[in-house]
């Protein structure tokens, strides 16, 4: 029987599952990537057994590694979850990916420590980490993809809410809109303020690549409210908290030629004058691929709780 390798480093696998892309990859306990790779979501939406889909992704890393190097597998998701991060409830942009133990059913597989947790959380943790932002007081994010996804920390700490549900953004219900959402409601904000949007469009619409209709289409009213909704929504949670700084970033922000002075003179016209008007930091995210799979590893690197006597010894 081959032995295992036995590295002196240890590892963290990080997945992300947003509602587009798909990204696995190994980093070091310092958090430099080892390894990346970047699907497709539709390859998980579109397999009948997302757990076995899953696993098929890990394994090879653990081979490669060795089981015994592995820290934690740490997940990213686009899902509603409870608060202990065990089980997910929903995945709005992927279907049949729900009402499931994932947790305990990716552990008995694999026979390594996992953690979930909202993508929008591990990709705020990235930023603060990124950016060295303070850790006292609030640090809030936004991050405009294919939905409208938000997070908080607190001192440094998720706000995960009282049932694990808090930051849903998105899903700020608006008077006299009924389209019904993803998320089993009526009339979310993210139904005007959306990758999703500006995809139907560019498709429907205007005929063009999604990516190139701020260049090509930026000026159009239709086009600008899709930021102009943003803007209402993040100011409105500015307004309850008064945070620290406020971070913008998401796959629709790098899209070329996003309006992001736009954004954010949309966002201070929508806030109390001075203060937080005046006072209020911006910070555009990184924009970096590898920032969810990192993240991960950041959101794993606190959790020292679930690691095992091996590990801990180590």
């Amino acid at each position: 029987m081959k032995k295992e390798v036995l590295y002196l480093d240890r590892y963290y696998i990080g997945i992300e599952i947003g509602g587009t892309n798909l990204r696995i990859g190994v980093t070091d306990e310092n958090f430099s990537v080892r390894e990346f790779e970047k699907t497709p979501t539709t390859a998980l939406t579109q397999a009948e057994d997302k757990i076995d889909f899953l696993i098929n992704k890990i394994e090879p890393y653990i081979s490669k590694y060795g089981k015994s190097n592995i820290l934690v597998i740490s997940l990213a998701l686009a899902s509603l979850m409870d608060k202990e991060r065990t089980h997910i409830y929903s995945s709005p942009m992927i279907p049949g990916f729900e009402h499931m133990p994932l947790v305990a059913l990716v552990e008995k597989r694999t026979g390594i420590p996992v953690v979930i947790e909202k993508d929008v959380n591990i990709l705020l943790l990235y930023e603060i980490w990124k950016n060295q932002l303070p850790k006292a007081g609030i640090v809030a994010g936004t991050f405009l993809g294919t939905g409208l996804g938000n997070a908080m920390c607190i001192d440094g700490n998720i706000y995960k809410g009282n049932s694990g549900a808090a930051c849903e953004l998105g899903h700020i219900p608006l008077p006299d809109l009924d389209a019904g959402c993803g998320c089993g409601k009526r009339g979310c904000i993210e139904l005007l303020s959306s990758g999703k949007v500006l995809y139907h469009l560019a498709v429907k619409k205007y005929f063009c690549p999604v990516e190139k209709i701020f260049h090509l289409h930026g000026k159009e009213k239709e086009v600008l409210d899709v930021v102009r909704y943003c803007a209402l929504a993040i100011a409105a949670e500015i307004t309850i908290l008064d945070p620290v700084c406020m971070v913008l970033g998401g796959g629709v922000v790098e899209m070329e030629a996003f309006p992001m002075e736009y954004l954010i003179n949309k966002i201070r016209e929508n806030l109390r004058i001075p203060n937080p008007r005046e006072t209020l930091q911006f910070i555009k995210a990184s924009g970096d691929a590898r920032a969810g799979v990192v993240g991960a590893a950041i959101n794993a690197s606190l959790k020292t709780d679930i690691l095992s006597p091996q590990h801990k010894m180590l």
